[in-house]
């Protein structure tokens, strides 16, 4: 890496640490990435559906809402700075989405759902029956009692978006170091020291976008944050003529089709730790999830399944300097979201790495907020 400190040193090369260094390099600033793995993207990102689904994600009103519905309006020119910059299509789909159930009991959730979504000045269909939802999504199953429709709802490939970071990142000037395992970060005088096994790096700030797997650095900064790993499980399936218009999320899962005509099904949320493997039950929970939504699944090709850990936090994200140090950021704690909320992570940490002070937008997701200091 150089004897020269950097101006900042990314830990973590998922969705959320890529976009961070990309953003930060494009400032003019010189950055360098170090991930664990082999590749970078390699963790939750690999795993993930790709969908930007703020009304689907967020369950009342406020900031989070807020930060996801900001990132989703980020995404359609940031899918076109990506391909500038990289040359790879992201994939982004403009589908909509409909959010269904199969139980007359989440009938009223969804009514109050709708209500303070419309309040919020969200696009959002009124209360709809089967048939009205079967104009949208022809396919769907006679177990489905009613639903809300979202036509502003998008998509993404999450393995081509890690791509197109990787080389916009590299392509700005970040050094990306692969099978690099951070064990520790500690201040050096007006600088901080990142230890890679016995190598000694330097770096102004230092930004921590380690998923689930950072609890050692965070701990040695007497920070009190444990992401926590929950396993999340996708089933890929190859249908026969079935076209999916539109995203379908219900009670237990969600079914949407990418532009190769993959079908993806997920997503499992189990506390099991770090094992990431696929299991029968998970699958066969998916299966008959996807199934119910859309019967005509039944004859489709199995594709594929994997699991990926993502980092929770019972707080929700946790983004910007800490208290104790603010050459030290955090960007932990995304979960589900990651691909949804890259945009505006890497935008508001930019700004504050840029000039040192805490933007308006990271106020509630900030260490000082969660931890007090």
């Amino acid at each position: 890496m150089g004897q020269a400190p950097f101006d900042c040193l990314v830990i973590g090369g998922g969705v959320i640490g890529l976009a961070v260094a990309r953003e930060v390099a494009r400032k003019g600033r010189s950055v360098a990435l170090l991930e664990r793995r082999s590749e970078p993207g390699a963790e939750a990102t690999a795993a993930a559906a790709g969908m930007l689904a703020a009304a689907a994600e967020a369950h009342s009103p406020g900031p989070f809402f807020d930060l996801a519905r900001r990132s989703a309006d980020l995404w359609p020119g940031w899918a076109e700075q990506l391909f500038e910059e990289s040359g790879v299509d992201v994939e982004y789909q403009g589908c909509g989405l409909l959010r269904v159930t199969t139980s007359s009991e989440v009938v009223g959730d969804l009514e109050i759902r709708r209500a303070w979504q419309l309040a919020q000045g969200l696009e959002v269909s009124g209360l709809l029956g089967l048939e009205e939802l079967r104009r949208e999504v022809p396919q769907l199953g006679p177990d489905v009692v009613a639903g809300l429709h979202y036509p502003g709802v998008a998509h993404v490939h999450s393995h081509r978006v890690a791509e197109a970071l990787a080389l916009a990142a590299r392509r700005a000037g970040v050094r990306l170091h692969l099978s690099a395992e951070v064990t520790g970060v500690r201040p050096s005088g007006d600088l901080l020291e990142v230890s890679v096994g016995a190598e000694r790096h330097f770096a102004q700030r230092v930004v921590l976008a380690t998923g689930c797997w950072g609890e050692p650095l965070l701990r040695g900064l007497g920070v009190s944050l444990r992401p926590e790993p929950v396993r999340g499980q996708m089933l890929a399936l190859r249908p026969r003529g079935l076209p999916l218009p539109e995203i379908v999320f219900g009670d237990h899962g969600y079914v949407l089709q990418k532009r190769s005509g993959l079908v993806l099904a997920g997503a499992t949320e189990e506390r099991v730790g770090y094992l990431a493997e696929t299991t029968l039950e998970g699958v066969a929970k998916l299966a008959a999830m996807a199934r119910s939504l859309l019967p005509d699944l039944g004859p489709a090709e199995f594709s594929g399944a994997w699991a990926g850990l993502r980092p929770f936090l019972p707080s929700g994200p946790v983004i910007g300097p800490l208290p104790q140090d603010p050459r030290v950021m955090l960007a932990l704690g995304h979960f589900r979201n990651g691909i949804l909320l890259a945009p505006v992570t890497a935008q508001l940490l930019g700004e504050a790495l840029a000039d040192g002070q805490e933007p308006a937008g990271l106020t509630a997701f900030s260490p000082r907020h969660i931890l007090g200091g």
